[in-house]
């Protein structure tokens, strides 16, 4: 009882400190002709720095690069990368020697066109690996964002279909514009989100437990909705599916560029919003006070509040951020009119954000890594396609992506193994290049105080000159 309380008695305390929020705002847009007038001063010093440009290039210190070079080839990014390609060479190689014990005549041209089958650019496939890689993008973000302040996002699913249900919802019953589904599919996710994030945060349940609770509800309430009173947008002729936006609303298809017929009615802006949808997320996490606070409290939730932190907060806006993610792929996905949502009481979630995790986990949780991580995922799910079904079936890039799944939770051990046998001078290389800039540091140093000793030893020189010249 005391629990509830608090809960009602912070959220009046939010309603009251509206006012000094909106204040916050108002002093915020006051400053707005203060930086573009820092902006416009900085255009105007653009042209001299271009002309600075070329005597800079022709005084950079070229010898200092074969060290940054070895240490860039060395730095712990480097070295995330390199096991991550590991992972996946092991399970590539895992799949082929499944190919070979299925069907060895046929194994390796087979494996080629997994690999290589969608990557004809310019070609239908080479599209469709792009539209589905937008949605698997916005759910390995959710999973990202989630996981860098200390939760395990395991409700994506949900919230991906609580994002079709509300994506649906206003393009097919309301007829709205699709930023407005875009945008409302993102609020359908974030709410979703918050939920297992109050329920963390003042209760103490897990978020893995309520997630994967409010996955069923979310599935079986988009299920019903769209049974009974939002029945009118479905096809009952069509399986039961909902209608396709081309006919139903074409105001709410993604803007394709009038490149969708040529393209087979894959492309649209999609993959352009997951990829900025992508970048926001890495600006957020590495370069603003609320992603370092949103760290602080996923690594140590103690200090954090010893330091003055809400940690309380931060848990409900992460989860409510990667909820919005979800939502924000499912509407990418139904928005490019690439699928029909079938409406049926099954119990079966779909796919998609569960592949998420394996695009997360692969791409290190990062969100830079995560995008060609999702390629690649994206890549040999379109290329099953192309292998001869008699013989593989097209779930065979599950299983290689499964397989990766696992090798990707070999990542930490192969990073140990990087460091402590092929990397193992890494500490010797930093060490040595940061000896050889304090030297550099030092003899700079030591040549601006000799030219200023002999500047004054000159000028003593002269004014003895000139004493004995006046005597």
């Amino acid at each position: 009882m005391k629990k509830i309380k608090e809960v009602f008695s912070n959220i009046a305390d939010w309603f009251k400190s509206l006012p000094n929020k909106f204040k916050l705002i108002g002093d915020w847009f006051k400053k707005t002709p203060e930086r573009l007038k820092k902006i416009g001063t900085y255009c105007k010093e653009i042209p001299a720095k271009v002309k600075d440009f070329p005597q800079k290039v022709k005084n950079y210190p070229y010898k200092e690069l074969p060290g940054k070079v070895k240490l860039l080839f060395t730095s712990d990014g480097a070295i995330k990368l390199y096991s991550s390609l590991g992972c996946i060479i092991v399970s590539l190689i895992i799949g082929l020697i499944i190919l070979v014990g299925i069907d060895p005549q046929n194994a390796f041209p087979e494996f080629l066109n997994l690999i290589a089958g969608g990557m004809t650019f310019g070609s239908t496939s080479f599209f469709a690996i792009l539209a589905n890689a937008a949605p698997l993008l916005c759910c390995g973000l959710s999973i990202v964002f989630a996981n860098k302040t200390g939760m395990f996002n395991i409700g994506v699913a949900g919230q991906y279909v609580i994002g079709i249900f509300g994506t649906l919802l206003f393009a097919l019953q309301f007829g709205s514009p699709w930023y407005v589904c875009l945008l409302m599919a993102m609020i359908f996710g974030a709410v979703w989100g918050m939920i297992p994030g109050l329920l963390k945060a003042y209760f103490n349940v897990s978020e893995v437990l309520s997630g994967i609770m409010l996955n069923w509800i979310a599935l079986f309430f988009t299920n019903y909705s769209f049974q009974t009173y939002l029945s009118s947008c479905v096809n009952i002729r069509d399986g039961s599916k909902t209608f396709k936006l081309a006919e139903a609303n074409p105001s709410a298809l993604l803007p394709d560029w009038n490149l969708r017929s040529s393209t087979g009615g894959y492309f649209s802006i999609a993959i352009i919003i997951a990829i900025i949808a992508a970048l926001l997320i890495a600006f957020l996490i590495r370069k603003t006070t609320l992603g370092y606070q949103l760290k602080a409290s996923g690594l140590n939730k103690e200090a954090t509040r010893y330091a003055g932190i809400k940690d309380k907060r931060n848990i409900v806006i992460s989860l409510a951020i990667s909820g919005a993610l979800a939502g924000l792929g499912a509407s990418l996905y139904y928005l490019a009119d690439l699928e029909q949502y079938s409406v049926q009481a099954s119990s079966s979630l779909p796919q998609l954000p569960w592949n998420g995790i394996i695009v997360g986990f692969l791409g290190q949780l990062s969100p830079l890594g995560t995008i060609f991580a999702t390629l690649f995922t994206s890549l040999i799910t379109q290329g099953s396609r192309f292998m001869l079904q008699q013989s593989f079936p097209a779930e065979i890039a599950n299983i290689i992506t499964g397989i990766i799944v696992y090798g990707s939770g070999l990542t930490t051990f192969l990073i140990y193994v990087a460091n402590k046998y092929w990397f193992k001078n890494k500490k010797r290389i930093h060490r040595d290049s940061n000896l050889t800039a304090t030297v550099d540091q030092n003899n700079t140093v030591a040549s601006i105080d000799l030219e200023n000793s002999s500047q004054i030893e000159d000028s003593n020189n002269e004014s003895e000159d000139i004493k004995e010249g006046g005597n």
